[in-house]
């Protein structure tokens, strides 16, 4: 048969679907296995991709959309009328269906789930056992188990009866007459004794195992820590009742990144893509955090009436605000995208707090005295050419107005260095998200403060009264 390559029909192909030639779209797919189907459809926008998925022959249609991925199965799902939709999410992997339905808008996913639940209502029980984050909700079911006395070669006789659309075997999960795991025995281990010798002999009873109530943070770690393919998922009295694959936690690991960024972002989790969600979903996820940061930069407008009978003797501070508080506000922002990232990973731990403090500290202060250096450099610069005048008509010493400044990016760089590394730390003491504390949130909390660093400092080096 000959080889095809899809990527070389993708321009063909949009001509086709935009000219609407079933004949032409029928004689380039004509040869088109399912894995090149789905390629060409990866590589489509939405719509033509809903277009040339409803152009596959039926028989075939359930494997291609069991191939392509989240985002391409909810645009299809999305177009196909409900009853193919249904027909479609059944030859999704049972643990992949909360998964799928959790990135569909939510009036579909809501219907398709009702209708899926009336089919099998085992289907309700394992999907809704564990919450969603727990890793239990998302584990599979298909797996092969064996007893210690079996033979290799009675393994071999149940792996060739299994489907053949079941997932490939990884490894063996060797449990006891309670169902209670012993042992995971990978392929290449099987195959190097007899297959008439019982598998008892390769077990050391050593196996990493995850908790169905552990959390998907956990899992994510354990996988990155152990290597692993898969790994088996226990109940609490260490029965074998699922398994995590690697491209489950890929997409677990994706959407725990995605949430992050969200929230760090100001934004609520957005479960379904970008381009599927309404422009109202788009209001009432982004208006709620939107006003809570407005109310919070309302504080500064408080902060700085506060000091209102320093701007009137010294109007020049005014125009080195936007400077002194976007320094702050940035640097926080990357102290606490560290640190967040690092509590994520693993690399730091609550006790090392004071560490991180000292850290931020050293790290804040040589950040702030190069900002320093341009700050001092930039107004010099412009009182020698006589670009600006920053004296105030000689009412104030052009060293003193820079020297006010420069300490003013000193202080607010260093205190948004130690508190965009420290809340961080705080609210996960308080076991919340870290990344709830999102950059505008923090950069509001760094004006509203680093504008009493800089008036308190303007206040004692010009002497205002």
């Amino acid at each position: 048969m000959t080889t095809i390559d899809p990527y070389q029909q993708i321009d063909p192909l949009r001509q086709a679907l935009r000219d609407d030639d079933r004949k032409k779209l029928a004689e380039i797919t004509r040869n088109f296995r399912a894995g090149d189907f789905s390629e060409a459809i990866e590589a489509l926008s939405r719509t033509e991709a809903a277009e040339l998925f409803q152009t596959i022959k039926p028989t075939l249609r359930g494997e291609v959309f069991g191939r392509i991925s989240f985002v391409y199965q909810n645009y299809i799902l999305r177009a196909a009328p409900l009853e193919q939709s249904l027909e479609l999410i059944k030859q999704v992997p049972e643990e992949d269906i909360a998964l799928l339905l959790r990135k569909m808008p939510r009036t579909r996913a809501r219907t398709i789930y009702e209708k899926l639940t009336e089919l099998d209502p085992d289907l309700e029980r394992d999907l809704l056992h564990y919450e969603q984050e727990q890793i239990g909700r998302w584990m599979s079911y298909d797996f092969l188990v064996a007893r210690p006395t079996e033979t290799a070669r009675e393994i071999y006789e149940r792996m060739k009866a299994r489907p053949a659309r079941s997932h490939p075997i990884v490894s063996i999960y060797v449990v006891d007459e309670t169902q209670s795991l012993i042992d995971r025995l990978e392929l290449d281990e099987l195959v190097r004794i007899e297959p008439s010798e019982a598998i008892e002999k390769l077990l050391d009873r050593e196996v990493t195992r995850l908790q169905a109530t552990d959390s998907v943070e956990t899992a994510i770690h354990r996988f990155q820590v152990r290597d692993a393919v898969e790994m088996p998922v226990v109940d609490e009295t260490d029965r074998l009742i699922g398994i995590i694959r690697a491209d489950d936690i890929l997409h677990l690991a994706q959407d725990t990144f995605s949430d992050t960024m969200q929230k760090m972002g100001g934004v609520a989790n957005f479960d379904t893509p970008y381009m599927m969600t309404s422009i109202l979903e788009q209001v009432r996820k982004r208006g709620g955090w939107l006003a809570i940061l407005f109310v919070g930069e309302m504080l500064t407008a408080t902060a700085l009436t506060y000091y209102e009978s320093e701007l009137d003797q010294a109007v020049v501070l005014a125009l080195f605000l936007p400077l002194i508080l976007s320094s702050g506000g940035n640097s926080g922002s990357q102290s606490s995208t560290l640190i967040i990232r690092a509590l994520a990973v693993k690399e730091c731990r609550l006790g090392d707090w004071f560490r991180i403090f000292r850290r931020e500290l050293v790290t804040g202060l040589i950040l702030g005295a190069l900002l320093c250096l341009v700050a001092t450099l930039r107004i010099t610069l412009w009182d020698l050419l006589g670009w600006a005048d920053y004296t105030e008509h000689g009412k104030f010493s052009p060293e003193l107005v820079t020297f006010t400044v420069a300490v003013g990016v000193l202080g607010i760089v260093t205190w948004g260095n130690v508190v965009g590394s420290l809340l961080p730390l705080g609210i996960r003491a308080l076991r919340l998200d870290p990344a709830v504390i999102s950059a505008p949130l923090l950069a509001t909390f760094v004006d509203v403060t680093g504008l009493m660093i800089y008036f308190t400092a303007a206040r004692y080096i010009l002497s205002l009264g």
